[in-house]
Protein backbone atom coordinates (compact mmCIF):
# COMPACT_ATOMS: atom_id res chain seq x y z
CA UNK A 1 0.00 0.00 0.00
CA UNK A 2 1.48 3.71 -0.92
CA UNK A 3 1.22 6.63 1.68
CA UNK A 4 1.82 9.81 0.59
CA UNK A 5 3.67 12.13 3.59
CA UNK A 6 4.17 16.02 3.19
CA UNK A 7 7.61 17.07 4.99
CA UNK A 8 9.00 20.55 4.95
CA UNK A 9 12.49 20.72 4.37
CA UNK A 10 15.00 23.61 4.06
CA UNK A 11 17.31 23.61 0.81
CA UNK A 12 20.75 22.44 1.55
CA UNK A 13 21.43 25.85 -0.10
CA UNK A 14 19.16 28.17 2.42
CA UNK A 15 20.33 25.97 5.15
CA UNK A 16 24.13 26.72 4.14
CA UNK A 17 23.00 30.66 3.77
CA UNK A 18 21.13 30.39 7.17
CA UNK A 19 23.91 29.01 9.03
CA UNK A 20 26.34 32.06 7.12
CA UNK A 21 23.92 35.13 8.64
CA UNK A 22 24.29 32.97 12.22
CA UNK A 23 27.86 33.04 11.92
CA UNK A 24 28.31 36.63 10.50
CA UNK A 25 26.40 37.56 13.73
CA UNK A 26 28.91 36.25 16.27
CA UNK A 27 32.27 37.10 14.42
CA UNK A 28 34.14 40.18 15.80
CA UNK A 29 34.74 43.32 13.80
CA UNK A 30 38.34 41.77 12.70
CA UNK A 31 36.77 38.35 11.89
CA UNK A 32 33.96 40.40 9.89
CA UNK A 33 36.31 41.89 7.72
CA UNK A 34 37.89 38.80 7.20
CA UNK A 35 35.02 37.43 6.47
CA UNK A 36 34.05 39.61 4.03
CA UNK A 37 37.68 39.98 2.18
CA UNK A 38 37.34 36.01 1.92
CA UNK A 39 33.81 35.99 0.25
CA UNK A 40 35.16 38.66 -2.27
CA UNK A 41 38.04 36.85 -3.23
CA UNK A 42 35.19 33.57 -3.70
CA UNK A 43 32.56 35.61 -5.20
CA UNK A 44 32.99 37.65 -8.66
CA UNK A 45 29.97 39.32 -7.82
CA UNK A 46 31.11 41.22 -5.02
CA UNK A 47 33.06 44.14 -5.16
CA UNK A 48 34.04 46.94 -2.74
CA UNK A 49 32.58 50.53 -3.81
CA UNK A 50 35.93 52.54 -3.53
CA UNK A 51 37.26 50.42 -6.22
CA UNK A 52 37.56 51.68 -10.24
CA UNK A 53 36.19 48.92 -12.85
CA UNK A 54 38.57 46.34 -13.48
CA UNK A 55 40.47 46.70 -16.92
CA UNK A 56 40.34 43.15 -17.73
CA UNK A 57 36.76 43.24 -17.79
CA UNK A 58 35.74 46.80 -19.33
CA UNK A 59 38.54 45.71 -21.96
CA UNK A 60 37.85 41.71 -23.28
CA UNK A 61 37.13 42.80 -26.57
CA UNK A 62 34.73 40.42 -26.16
CA UNK A 63 31.80 42.46 -27.92
CA UNK A 64 29.06 39.84 -27.72
CA UNK A 65 29.57 39.64 -23.98
CA UNK A 66 29.31 43.38 -24.30
CA UNK A 67 26.51 43.80 -26.08
CA UNK A 68 24.39 41.58 -24.14
CA UNK A 69 25.36 43.82 -21.01
CA UNK A 70 24.32 46.78 -23.16
CA UNK A 71 20.82 45.36 -23.81
CA UNK A 72 20.38 44.51 -21.02
CA UNK A 73 21.29 47.33 -19.05
CA UNK A 74 18.03 49.04 -21.19
CA UNK A 75 15.22 46.81 -20.08
CA UNK A 76 17.15 44.64 -17.72
CA UNK A 77 14.51 45.57 -14.60
CA UNK A 78 16.16 42.49 -12.37
CA UNK A 79 19.23 44.39 -12.78
CA UNK A 80 18.69 47.72 -11.96
CA UNK A 81 16.10 46.30 -8.74
CA UNK A 82 19.51 44.56 -7.74
CA UNK A 83 21.60 47.55 -7.68
CA UNK A 84 18.93 49.60 -5.79
CA UNK A 85 18.94 47.51 -3.41
CA UNK A 86 21.84 46.20 -2.59
CA UNK A 87 24.35 48.99 -3.07
CA UNK A 88 26.05 50.41 -0.49
CA UNK A 89 23.35 52.12 2.12
CA UNK A 90 24.08 55.12 4.64
CA UNK A 91 22.03 53.47 6.72
CA UNK A 92 24.43 50.72 7.75
CA UNK A 93 27.54 52.64 6.22
CA UNK A 94 27.41 56.13 7.57
CA UNK A 95 29.91 57.90 5.43
CA UNK A 96 29.97 61.37 7.85
CA UNK A 97 33.01 62.86 9.55
CA UNK A 98 33.58 61.07 12.58
CA UNK A 99 36.47 61.57 14.82
CA UNK A 100 38.96 59.19 14.98
CA UNK A 101 38.89 56.84 18.13
CA UNK A 102 40.13 57.54 21.31
CA UNK A 103 43.15 54.95 21.59
CA UNK A 104 43.24 56.28 25.27
CA UNK A 105 40.13 54.60 25.88
CA UNK A 106 40.30 51.53 24.18
CA UNK A 107 40.82 48.48 26.60
CA UNK A 108 43.08 45.10 26.81
CA UNK A 109 41.17 42.01 25.88
CA UNK A 110 42.95 38.81 26.91
CA UNK A 111 41.73 35.68 25.52
CA UNK A 112 40.79 33.84 28.37
CA UNK A 113 39.02 30.70 29.57
CA UNK A 114 35.47 31.78 29.06
CA UNK A 115 36.46 32.93 25.31
CA UNK A 116 38.25 29.67 24.84
CA UNK A 117 35.30 28.07 26.43
CA UNK A 118 32.78 29.78 23.72
CA UNK A 119 35.31 29.21 20.86
CA UNK A 120 35.22 25.00 21.45
CA UNK A 121 31.54 25.36 22.15
CA UNK A 122 31.21 26.93 18.17
CA UNK A 123 32.74 23.39 17.09
CA UNK A 124 30.81 21.19 19.30
CA UNK A 125 27.45 19.77 19.09
CA UNK A 126 25.55 21.96 20.72
CA UNK A 127 22.13 22.82 19.44
CA UNK A 128 20.82 26.39 19.09
CA UNK A 129 19.08 26.05 22.73
CA UNK A 130 21.98 24.66 24.54
CA UNK A 131 24.81 27.40 23.00
CA UNK A 132 22.02 30.07 24.95
CA UNK A 133 22.11 28.12 28.40
CA UNK A 134 25.61 27.33 27.84
CA UNK A 135 26.57 30.51 27.72
CA UNK A 136 24.68 31.59 30.89
CA UNK A 137 26.87 28.87 32.66
CA UNK A 138 30.22 29.93 31.34
CA UNK A 139 29.29 33.60 32.74
CA UNK A 140 29.46 32.37 35.98
CA UNK A 141 32.71 29.91 35.96
CA UNK A 142 35.55 32.02 37.30
CA UNK A 143 39.46 32.25 35.98
CA UNK A 144 40.16 28.91 37.85
CA UNK A 145 38.01 27.08 36.17
CA UNK A 146 34.75 26.64 38.73
CA UNK A 147 31.02 27.35 38.56
CA UNK A 148 30.68 30.50 41.01
CA UNK A 149 27.10 29.93 41.43
CA UNK A 150 24.77 26.53 42.34
CA UNK A 151 22.32 25.65 39.58
CA UNK A 152 19.78 26.98 40.84
CA UNK A 153 20.77 30.57 41.00
CA UNK A 154 21.97 30.34 37.41
CA UNK A 155 17.82 29.55 36.57
CA UNK A 156 16.85 31.96 38.62
CA UNK A 157 18.82 34.34 36.56
CA UNK A 158 18.65 32.83 33.08
CA UNK A 159 14.40 31.39 33.49
CA UNK A 160 16.18 28.27 32.14
CA UNK A 161 15.11 25.59 34.78
CA UNK A 162 17.51 23.40 36.56
CA UNK A 163 16.71 20.19 34.13
CA UNK A 164 17.59 21.89 31.33
CA UNK A 165 20.87 23.14 32.73
CA UNK A 166 22.31 20.41 33.93
CA UNK A 167 23.02 18.74 30.94
CA UNK A 168 24.23 21.35 28.92
CA UNK A 169 26.69 21.87 32.25
CA UNK A 170 27.95 17.80 31.53
CA UNK A 171 28.49 18.73 28.13
CA UNK A 172 30.51 22.17 29.33
CA UNK A 173 32.73 19.40 31.61
CA UNK A 174 33.88 18.05 28.86
CA UNK A 175 35.49 20.72 27.32
CA UNK A 176 39.23 22.25 28.05
CA UNK A 177 40.71 21.94 29.75
CA UNK A 178 39.82 19.22 32.10
CA UNK A 179 37.99 19.89 34.79
CA UNK A 180 36.64 22.61 34.22
CA UNK A 181 32.68 23.97 34.91
CA UNK A 182 33.27 21.61 38.39
CA UNK A 183 31.42 22.89 41.30
CA UNK A 184 33.95 22.31 44.01
CA UNK A 185 37.50 20.24 44.38
CA UNK A 186 35.70 16.88 44.41
CA UNK A 187 33.51 17.11 41.35
CA UNK A 188 37.10 18.42 39.83
CA UNK A 189 38.69 15.50 40.64
CA UNK A 190 36.48 13.03 38.84
CA UNK A 191 36.10 15.02 35.83
CA UNK A 192 39.55 15.13 34.94
CA UNK A 193 39.75 11.09 36.35
CA UNK A 194 36.54 10.15 33.93
CA UNK A 195 38.23 11.95 30.59
CA UNK A 196 41.24 10.53 31.25
CA UNK A 197 39.63 7.21 30.59
CA UNK A 198 40.57 5.25 33.86
CA UNK A 199 38.65 2.79 35.15
CA UNK A 200 39.91 1.71 38.87
CA UNK A 201 36.94 1.30 41.41
CA UNK A 202 39.82 1.99 44.68
CA UNK A 203 40.25 5.73 43.85
CA UNK A 204 36.40 6.30 42.33
CA UNK A 205 35.21 4.92 45.61
CA UNK A 206 37.87 6.88 47.62
CA UNK A 207 37.43 10.29 45.76
CA UNK A 208 33.75 9.70 45.29
CA UNK A 209 32.76 8.45 48.56
CA UNK A 210 35.29 9.30 51.23
CA UNK A 211 36.44 12.77 49.84
CA UNK A 212 36.48 14.71 53.01
CA UNK A 213 38.79 11.80 54.93
CA UNK A 214 40.90 12.16 52.09
CA UNK A 215 41.15 16.07 52.55
CA UNK A 216 42.22 14.92 56.27
CA UNK A 217 44.91 13.06 55.01
CA UNK A 218 43.26 10.16 57.17
CA UNK A 219 44.33 7.11 55.55
CA UNK A 220 43.61 4.81 57.90
CA UNK A 221 39.81 6.16 58.06
CA UNK A 222 39.31 5.28 54.08
CA UNK A 223 40.75 2.11 54.71
CA UNK A 224 38.98 1.50 57.38
CA UNK A 225 35.92 2.28 55.79
CA UNK A 226 36.35 0.66 52.79
CA UNK A 227 38.53 -1.95 53.52
CA UNK A 228 41.25 -1.36 50.90
CA UNK A 229 44.60 -1.82 51.75
CA UNK A 230 46.72 1.05 53.06
CA UNK A 231 48.79 1.06 50.12
CA UNK A 232 46.26 0.96 47.64
CA UNK A 233 44.74 4.28 49.23
CA UNK A 234 48.16 5.62 49.33
CA UNK A 235 48.97 5.35 45.40
CA UNK A 236 45.19 6.91 45.09
CA UNK A 237 46.38 9.81 47.09
CA UNK A 238 49.79 9.91 44.56
CA UNK A 239 47.32 9.79 41.20
CA UNK A 240 45.11 12.31 42.87
CA UNK A 241 48.10 14.95 43.28
CA UNK A 242 48.66 14.34 39.40
CA UNK A 243 45.54 16.09 38.37
CA UNK A 244 44.87 19.98 38.73
CA UNK A 245 42.85 21.53 41.30
CA UNK A 246 42.29 24.89 39.67
CA UNK A 247 42.54 24.13 35.76
CA UNK A 248 41.41 27.66 34.51
CA UNK A 249 44.36 29.06 35.96
CA UNK A 250 46.81 27.43 33.62
CA UNK A 251 45.23 28.59 30.72
CA UNK A 252 47.37 30.76 28.87
CA UNK A 253 46.57 34.53 28.39
CA UNK A 254 47.94 34.88 25.28
CA UNK A 255 46.70 37.20 22.33
CA UNK A 256 46.59 40.35 24.17
CA UNK A 257 45.34 42.91 21.75
CA UNK A 258 43.85 46.35 21.84
CA UNK A 259 40.08 46.62 21.61
CA UNK A 260 38.18 49.12 19.08
CA UNK A 261 34.48 49.42 20.04
CA UNK A 262 32.19 47.97 18.00
CA UNK A 263 29.81 50.58 18.97
CA UNK A 264 29.56 54.64 20.24
CA UNK A 265 27.80 55.67 22.92
CA UNK A 266 27.39 59.17 23.94
CA UNK A 267 25.35 62.09 25.36
CA UNK A 268 23.56 64.02 23.32
CA UNK A 269 21.34 67.02 23.47
CA UNK A 270 18.18 65.00 23.62
CA UNK A 271 19.61 61.64 24.73
CA UNK A 272 22.22 59.11 24.11
CA UNK A 273 23.07 59.02 20.57
CA UNK A 274 24.33 55.75 19.47
CA UNK A 275 26.63 54.92 16.13
CA UNK A 276 27.93 51.50 14.70
CA UNK A 277 31.58 52.17 13.89
CA UNK A 278 31.90 50.73 10.41
CA UNK A 279 35.35 52.04 10.00
CA UNK A 280 37.30 49.37 8.08
CA UNK A 281 34.49 47.44 7.11
CA UNK A 282 34.29 47.40 3.22
CA UNK A 283 31.26 49.00 1.73
CA UNK A 284 29.81 46.24 -0.70
CA UNK A 285 28.10 46.52 -3.80
CA UNK A 286 27.33 43.76 -6.73
CA UNK A 287 29.15 43.75 -10.21
CA UNK A 288 27.72 45.92 -12.66
CA UNK A 289 28.72 43.79 -15.57
CA UNK A 290 28.24 40.31 -13.72
CA UNK A 291 24.94 41.52 -13.24
CA UNK A 292 24.74 42.39 -16.97
CA UNK A 293 25.43 39.27 -17.90
CA UNK A 294 23.09 37.42 -15.47
CA UNK A 295 20.18 39.22 -17.39
CA UNK A 296 21.56 38.65 -21.09
CA UNK A 297 19.59 36.83 -23.15
CA UNK A 298 22.20 35.82 -25.47
CA UNK A 299 24.07 33.47 -22.41
CA UNK A 300 22.85 30.29 -21.39
CA UNK A 301 23.77 26.72 -19.91
CA UNK A 302 26.04 26.79 -17.32
CA UNK A 303 27.87 29.97 -17.27
CA UNK A 304 24.16 31.36 -16.95
CA UNK A 305 23.64 28.93 -13.72
CA UNK A 306 26.99 30.05 -12.31
CA UNK A 307 26.35 33.51 -12.15
CA UNK A 308 22.59 33.40 -11.24
CA UNK A 309 23.95 30.99 -8.42
CA UNK A 310 26.78 33.73 -7.48
CA UNK A 311 24.60 36.56 -7.91
CA UNK A 312 21.82 35.26 -5.31
CA UNK A 313 25.07 34.60 -2.63
CA UNK A 314 26.26 37.82 -3.36
CA UNK A 315 22.55 38.87 -2.52
CA UNK A 316 22.05 36.86 0.33
CA UNK A 317 25.92 38.22 1.72
CA UNK A 318 24.94 41.81 1.93
CA UNK A 319 21.58 41.35 3.18
CA UNK A 320 23.06 39.27 6.28
CA UNK A 321 25.78 41.87 6.74
CA UNK A 322 22.87 44.48 6.97
CA UNK A 323 21.20 42.41 8.98
CA UNK A 324 23.62 41.78 11.24
CA UNK A 325 24.82 45.75 11.59
CA UNK A 326 20.78 46.71 12.24
CA UNK A 327 20.11 43.71 14.46
CA UNK A 328 23.64 45.25 16.62
CA UNK A 329 22.12 48.59 16.76
CA UNK A 330 18.71 47.59 17.90
CA UNK A 331 20.45 45.40 20.76
CA UNK A 332 23.11 48.39 21.74
CA UNK A 333 19.64 51.08 22.17
CA UNK A 334 18.00 48.21 23.90
CA UNK A 335 20.69 47.97 26.20
CA UNK A 336 20.90 51.99 26.74
CA UNK A 337 17.38 51.92 27.46
CA UNK A 338 17.06 49.13 29.88
CA UNK A 339 20.47 50.00 31.46
CA UNK A 340 19.90 53.89 31.56
CA UNK A 341 21.20 54.50 34.92
CA UNK A 342 24.42 53.19 34.46
CA UNK A 343 24.83 55.93 31.71
CA UNK A 344 23.54 58.77 33.48
CA UNK A 345 26.02 57.44 36.98
CA UNK A 346 27.98 55.13 36.67
CA UNK A 347 29.09 51.08 37.79
CA UNK A 348 27.16 51.58 40.95
CA UNK A 349 23.89 52.06 38.76
CA UNK A 350 23.93 48.76 36.85
CA UNK A 351 21.07 46.77 36.79
CA UNK A 352 20.83 42.97 36.73
CA UNK A 353 19.52 42.26 33.24
CA UNK A 354 18.62 38.86 31.47
CA UNK A 355 19.12 38.17 27.63
CA UNK A 356 15.16 37.63 27.61
CA UNK A 357 14.45 41.02 28.39
CA UNK A 358 16.43 42.92 25.61
CA UNK A 359 15.29 39.55 22.96
CA UNK A 360 11.72 40.72 23.94
CA UNK A 361 12.35 43.84 23.41
CA UNK A 362 13.93 43.86 20.19
CA UNK A 363 11.74 41.16 18.52
CA UNK A 364 14.43 38.30 17.82
CA UNK A 365 15.16 34.94 19.58
CA UNK A 366 17.86 34.93 23.20
CA UNK A 367 20.05 33.17 20.95
CA UNK A 368 20.61 36.48 18.47
CA UNK A 369 21.63 37.89 21.11
CA UNK A 370 23.85 35.87 22.57
CA UNK A 371 25.71 35.89 19.44
CA UNK A 372 25.49 39.54 18.24
CA UNK A 373 26.81 40.30 22.13
CA UNK A 374 29.90 37.97 21.45
CA UNK A 375 33.22 39.40 21.24
CA UNK A 376 31.26 43.08 20.82
CA UNK A 377 32.58 45.89 22.69
CA UNK A 378 30.52 49.19 23.88
CA UNK A 379 31.87 52.72 24.51
CA UNK A 380 30.08 54.57 27.21
CA UNK A 381 31.07 57.90 29.11
CA UNK A 382 32.34 55.53 31.85
CA UNK A 383 34.26 53.63 28.78
CA UNK A 384 34.71 50.43 26.88
CA UNK A 385 33.06 47.57 28.21
CA UNK A 386 32.45 44.06 26.49
CA UNK A 387 28.91 44.37 25.30
CA UNK A 388 28.07 40.79 27.73
CA UNK A 389 29.14 43.03 30.92
CA UNK A 390 25.80 44.76 30.43
CA UNK A 391 23.98 41.25 31.67
CA UNK A 392 24.88 40.74 35.17
CA UNK A 393 23.46 38.41 37.38
CA UNK A 394 21.53 39.91 40.46
CA UNK A 395 21.73 39.80 44.24
CA UNK A 396 18.93 40.45 46.60
CA UNK A 397 18.94 43.27 49.16
CA UNK A 398 16.77 43.23 52.56
CA UNK A 399 14.31 45.68 51.01
CA UNK A 400 13.09 43.05 48.03
CA UNK A 401 15.33 45.14 45.73
CA UNK A 402 18.40 43.00 43.48
CA UNK A 403 21.54 44.41 42.93
CA UNK A 404 23.91 43.28 39.74
CA UNK A 405 26.74 41.17 41.09
CA UNK A 406 29.40 43.77 39.34
CA UNK A 407 27.51 46.51 41.39
CA UNK A 408 28.50 44.60 44.58
CA UNK A 409 32.09 42.87 43.51
CA UNK A 410 33.21 46.76 43.41
CA UNK A 411 32.08 47.44 46.72
CA UNK A 412 33.59 44.79 47.99
CA UNK A 413 36.98 46.12 46.16
CA UNK A 414 36.10 49.53 48.35
CA UNK A 415 35.99 48.05 51.45
CA UNK A 416 39.20 46.05 50.91
CA UNK A 417 41.16 49.20 49.26
CA UNK A 418 39.91 50.93 52.94
CA UNK A 419 40.68 48.41 55.14
CA UNK A 420 43.31 48.85 58.12
CA UNK A 421 45.79 47.12 56.17
CA UNK A 422 47.57 45.49 59.32
CA UNK A 423 44.12 43.78 60.20
CA UNK A 424 42.41 43.33 57.02
CA UNK A 425 38.64 42.62 56.93
CA UNK A 426 37.77 38.71 56.66
CA UNK A 427 35.31 36.92 54.09
CA UNK A 428 32.71 37.12 57.60
CA UNK A 429 33.54 40.83 58.23
CA UNK A 430 33.02 41.37 54.49
CA UNK A 431 29.72 39.94 54.29
CA UNK A 432 28.42 41.76 58.01
CA UNK A 433 29.84 45.61 56.10
CA UNK A 434 27.44 44.79 53.15
CA UNK A 435 24.61 43.82 55.18
CA UNK A 436 24.72 46.98 58.27
CA UNK A 437 26.04 49.27 54.90
CA UNK A 438 23.68 48.36 51.76
CA UNK A 439 21.65 46.16 53.16
CA UNK A 440 22.91 43.50 50.85
CA UNK A 441 22.39 39.80 51.93
CA UNK A 442 25.31 37.64 50.58
CA UNK A 443 27.18 34.10 52.22
CA UNK A 444 30.89 34.38 53.55
CA UNK A 445 31.32 31.26 51.08
CA UNK A 446 29.61 33.90 48.06
CA UNK A 447 32.10 36.61 49.46
CA UNK A 448 34.78 34.08 48.88
CA UNK A 449 33.98 33.24 45.57
CA UNK A 450 33.89 37.15 44.25
CA UNK A 451 37.46 37.43 45.83
CA UNK A 452 38.14 35.15 44.04
CA UNK A 453 36.93 36.35 40.64
CA UNK A 454 38.70 40.10 41.75
CA UNK A 455 41.79 38.43 42.02
CA UNK A 456 41.86 39.49 46.18
CA UNK A 457 43.90 37.44 48.22
CA UNK A 458 42.22 36.12 51.18
CA UNK A 459 42.88 38.37 54.97
CA UNK A 460 45.53 36.36 56.58
CA UNK A 461 47.60 36.67 53.05
CA UNK A 462 46.58 40.69 52.70
CA UNK A 463 48.21 41.19 56.63
CA UNK A 464 50.50 43.23 56.61
CA UNK A 465 52.80 42.99 59.59
CA UNK A 466 54.90 45.89 61.42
Amino acid sequence: MLELKQTQRLSPVLTQQLQQAIKLLQLSKLELVEAIELEIKENPILEISEEEPRPDREETGDEEARTGAEEAQDDGKEMQELLDRYSPSEDFFPAGDKEAPDYENMVRKTYNLRDHLRWQIGLSDFDPTERVVAEWIIGNIDDNGYLICTLEEVARDSGFPVEVLEPVLKKVQKLEPAGVGARDLKECILIQYELSGQKDPVFYTVVSSHFDLFQHNNLKGIAKATGFPVEKIKDVFERIKSFDPKPGRNFSDEFISYVVPDVYVARGEEGYEIALNNDDIPELRMSRYYLGLAADRKIGGETKRYIKNKVKQAEWFIKSIQQRQQTLLKVAQSIVNFQREFFDRGLRSLRPLILKDVAQDVGVHESTVSRITTSKYMSTPHGVYEMKFFFPTSINTGDGDSLSTNVVMDLMSELVKKEDKKKPLTDDEIAHTLKSRHDINIARRTVAKYREILNIRSSRERTVVG
